[in-house]
């Protein structure tokens, strides 16, 4: 990096990669490139990252919290799959030799990559599935069905193997959750990004637990990655209605397509 310090671009990644979150998702395709351009590892690369932008998961499950009523019956089932895939993923991370995430981290991104540009079609498709009939024969027309008493086993499995990949590596998770719940019964757009946060926060949630807990945060690029984030949230948020998602998911998919196959050239 020449010219502006490692730290300065660190900032700026965290400000693009909180911009994308708000207008389209897929921020960690800026964020984990910029940690390892600043000269990270790709294991501490991975951690930082994951610690900077999920100190602010908290706000997403606060924005969609009057949705949430209407999911409290799946938040323990499928939270507590998603905490123990979380910790699973994280031990994982840091249990397993470095090669061996260098080995993978090609084939993640391609995976990121592929479920940030198929995000929009699969936002349409949810939108489009009827709602689920109502239980009650007495509920007024056009009133929301109840969701499902519950999720189905293979529904809270699945959601175990989705925090694993979160607690890993965790870019296009909130993708893999919203088709999953969709599956199992969900269709209201707003309920299923209440629940996908409460389930994204707590699986990310125990893997930062745990890397803080090992040491594997490099603090001072954390902050600058996290002081970059705030205003990017803030000016993400007034511009999501302007610029076309599709621009955005261009570049990201371009970012993740070209650092995938530098791993491999490297490799």
């Amino acid at each position: 990096m020449s010219g502006w310090g490692p730290e300065v671009w660190v900032a700026m990644a965290g400000f693009g990669g909180a911009m994308m979150n708000a207008i389209a998702g897929g921020g960690t395709l800026l964020t984990f490139p910029a940690l390892l351009a600043a000269g990270l590892p790709p294991v501490l690369a991975n951690t930082t990252s994951t610690v900077a932008l999920g100190l602010g998961m908290p706000g997403s499950v606060w924005a969609f919290r009057r949705h949430l009523p209407a999911v409290r019956p799946w938040i323990a089932p499928l939270g507590l799959a998603s905490a123990l895939g979380g910790i699973a993923g994280g031990v994982l991370l840091l249990a397993l030799p470095s090669r061996v995430f260098v080995a993978v981290v090609p084939w993640l991104l391609l995976l990121a990559t592929t479920l940030f540009v198929l995000n929009e079609p699969i936002v349409r498709w949810l939108k489009r599935r009827p709602a689920a009939p109502p239980a009650d024969a007495n509920r007024p027309a056009g009133e929301a069905a109840e969701v499902p008493a519950r999720p189905r086993a293979w529904g809270v499995a699945f959601q175990v193997l989705v925090g694993l990949y979160g607690g890993y590596f965790g870019a296009g998770i909130g993708i893999m959750m919203m088709a999953s719940l969709s599956l199992l019964g969900l269709r209201d757009i707003n309920r299923l990004n209440a629940l996908k946060s409460v389930l994204a926060l707590l699986a990310n949630g125990v893997s930062i637990v745990y890397f803080i807990a090992r040491g594997q945060v490099d603090w001072p690029l954390a902050a600058w990655l996290m002081a970059g984030s705030v205003p990017g949230y803030v000016v993400g948020a007034r511009l999501a209605q302007r610029i076309p998602p599709r621009v955005v998911r261009f570049i990201a998919a371009a970012i993740g397509v070209v650092i995938a196959v530098s791993f491999w050239v490297k490799g």
